[in-house]
């Protein structure tokens, strides 16, 4: 079984060390980690010299005990053989159709078993991405109860082309959702700014947010639920569920944004499901349309809101 990599490094410091700058002197020690990385380890508070925080213009002296204590999400990425369910491919890049309960990147208490670490093991025969990449070619995510279609670039070139239209909002992002509740309206714009709610674990819409926006159209509306499609025009942590929270057509089977009902089939996750990404292939500058089908679930649930509503 594969250890991962250290979370916690112990140096002490040598008469030859003397004079050198600590970040300088911890990139030497921690090959697998960039001097960028370390400096931003001192800024948050991750990095003592004996026993006090420490800041990167430090000069070490003799017998000075160093402790790096490596944040969980920049812990070593471990190649996993894990399947993946491949929708497009092609010498640049990737299209996933990730499974509802499969966490996107590592962290806290989720450090294996992610899509993360099985496109590593994918990539890293077949890629040139460097070894060193903590998110190989993941440029954007998914919530680990959202299922759908997620893209990956095979090159470290085409990772940030693709990260460079995310950023620019050229990416057309399309989802599908049953909401509770009958939506009156055929279409809707939410905007509200989205932040951690500071009273709970929850994102929320507050004044302290990023600006956010979300449009939808009703596909088809049931007794008391409604089909959605959902268009996010910003990409906030939660954005989709903490939007139609907002407009009290919560995510059906979200827990978390008040999307249960004891009267609606049951859901092992929330509804959610990214159906579509529009984007502009970085090499063929031609645009590329991927869509995830509808998982099974999801149509379930959907066949029997129709059948009730049907008894109605």
């Amino acid at each position: 079984m594969p250890k991962l990599a250290d979370k916690t490094h112990k140096f002490t410091t040598s008469p030859d060390d003397e004079g050198s700058r600590i970040d300088l002197f911890l990139k030497r020690r921690l090959p697998d980690f960039s001097r960028s990385q370390i400096q931003k380890w001192m800024k948050k508070g991750h990095i003592f010299c004996n026993g006090l925080p420490v800041k990167s213009a430090l000069i070490l002296k003799n017998d000075m005990k160093i402790d790096v204590k490596v944040p969980d999400e920049e812990v070593r990425l471990l190649a996993e053989d894990i399947p993946l369910d491949i929708i497009f491919e092609d010498p640049y890049l990737i299209a996933i159709n990730k499974q509802a309960g499969m966490v996107t990147h590592p962290s806290a208490g989720h450090h294996q078993g992610t899509l993360a670490n099985a496109l590593w093991h994918y990539l890293s025969r077949t890629s040139k991405l460097d070894a060193k990449n903590k998110r190989p070619g993941i440029v954007h995510r998914l919530d680990r109860d959202t299922s759908g279609v997620l893209i990956a670039a095979k090159t470290l070139k085409i990772q940030e082309a693709l990260a460079a239209q995310f950023r620019e909002r050229n990416v057309k992002k399309t989802y599908r959702a049953i909401a509770l509740g009958r939506v009156t309206y055929k279409e809707g714009e939410i905007e509200g700014a989205i932040g951690k709610d500071r009273e709970s674990s929850r994102m929320a819409v507050i004044s302290t947010g990023k600006y956010s926006k979300t449009n939808f159209k009703v596909l088809k509306r049931f007794a008391k639920h409604t089909y959605l499609e959902v268009y996010p025009k910003t990409g906030r942590t939660h954005q989709i569920r903490v939007h139609l929270a907002k407009i009290d057509h919560p995510v059906l089977g979200d827990n978390l944004y008040g999307g249960m009902d004891s009267t609606a089939p049951v859901c092992r996750r929330h509804m959610l499901h990214a159906y579509q990404i529009e984007f502009t292939h970085p090499v063929t500058k031609k645009r590329l349309k991927i869509q995830a089908p509808i998982p099974a679930d999801l149509k379930s649930v959907l066949d029997q809101l129709n059948l009730q509503s049907f008894k109605k």
